[in-house]
């Protein structure tokens, strides 16, 4: 007969092994970003604590399905913790929420709300990563181009760069080469079309490119070509935005820029300029000093001249922490 004792131990036991099994055949992490900066702009602005990149708490995770299969899903919440905000109204999981499937050999399959095929990889050629903030280069690479076109005002502008109601496919590399599509299965209400997106790749080694097309869902066309390449510590980048309007005029845009490691530092800078109705141009400089894997300091100087402004300047000084 079993004592009392030994089903306790027992029941320990078989509760330990079941949360191992479980442990081993699947995987979430929890991680983030904050990042803030005194933020100066020339003229009688004062001086502002604003972000330097888009702040951000997220979970994702895995489950092995066996034969190389796995499920997996990804939720993502931005907010400004200047404030405690929510990033932009109405959307609560603003970066992403999918769910689907991944295979070692032929790639993965998401559904739900996530970045589409371009934006997934246009950081890779700006030296700020296309953070959209401060010193950042990412206004002369998307220009006037946002994946839900007319629909912005009516979302805070909360799907700029991503897809709801959409299936996105992201291929494994082969040699070096890789691609990415996206596509919206319903239609936004008021929109002329669904967004439809594709994205080629090149990383391998030194060398990286990427060329890419969309239309959002107001039926604007964008097409994208960029290369980076790397020469010992220094990294120089390019791109080119083709951006043609269904109901405005075409625009053109470009960014020329170059990081130097400089012992654990790194130093960047760039230009962007944009040819439409209006000229508009961007010069940026900094330097980003790690502490730490996780936190760095940074300092932007950059001086610009938008549609609706005349030239102004301002500095950055700030710092960010990943987790």
């Amino acid at each position: 007969m079993i004592s009392f004792k030994h089903l306790k131990r027992l029941t320990a036991a078989t509760c330990a092994a079941m949360a191992c099994s479980a442990q081993a055949q699947s995987n979430v992490t929890v991680y983030g970003l904050l990042d803030l900066a005194l933020v100066k702009q020339s003229g009688d602005r004062p001086t502002a604590l604003e972000r330097g990149s888009n702040n951000r708490i997220g979970f994702r995770g895995t489950e092995e399905l066996g034969d190389g299969l796995h499920a997996t899903f990804h939720l993502q919440h931005r907010f400004r913790p200047d404030t405690g905000a929510v990033e932009r109204e109405p959307v609560f999981w603003q970066g992403e929420s999918t769910v689907g499937l991944s295979h070692d050999a032929w790639g993965s399959v998401r559904m739900g709300r996530a970045l589409t095929a371009w934006w997934q990889k246009n950081w890779a050629f700006e030296p700020w990563g296309a953070s959209g903030f401060n010193a950042s280069l990412n206004s002369f690479q998307a220009g006037t181009f946002s994946a839900d076109g007319t629909n912005d005002a009516a979302m805070g502008s909360a799907n700029f760069a991503r897809s709801p109601n959409s299936v996105f496919y992201n291929s494994p590399s082969f040699a070096g080469f890789s691609a990415a599509v996206s596509g919206q299965v319903e239609k936004d209400t008021g929109a002329k079309a669904r967004h439809a997106g594709v994205s080629l790749n090149y990383d391998q080694g030194a060398l990286s490119v990427m060329l890419a097309g969309e239309r959002n869902t107001d039926e604007d066309v964008l097409g994208f070509v960029a290369a980076a390449y790397a020469i010992g510590p220094l990294k120089v980048m390019g791109s080119y935005t083709r951006i043609e309007h269904d109901a405005a005029g075409d625009e053109n845009n470009y960014v020329a820029a170059a990081s130097y490691k400089l012992g654990t530092g790194t130093v960047r800078g760039g230009y962007g300029r944009r040819d439409a109705d209006v000229d508009a141009w961007k010069t940026s400089f900094g330097y980003l000093h790690p502490l730490s894997k996780r936190t760095s300091l940074y300092a932007d100087l950059w001086r610009q001249k938008s549609a609706t402004s005349d030239a102004f300047s301002s500095v950055a000084l700030g710092i960010n922490h990943s987790f």
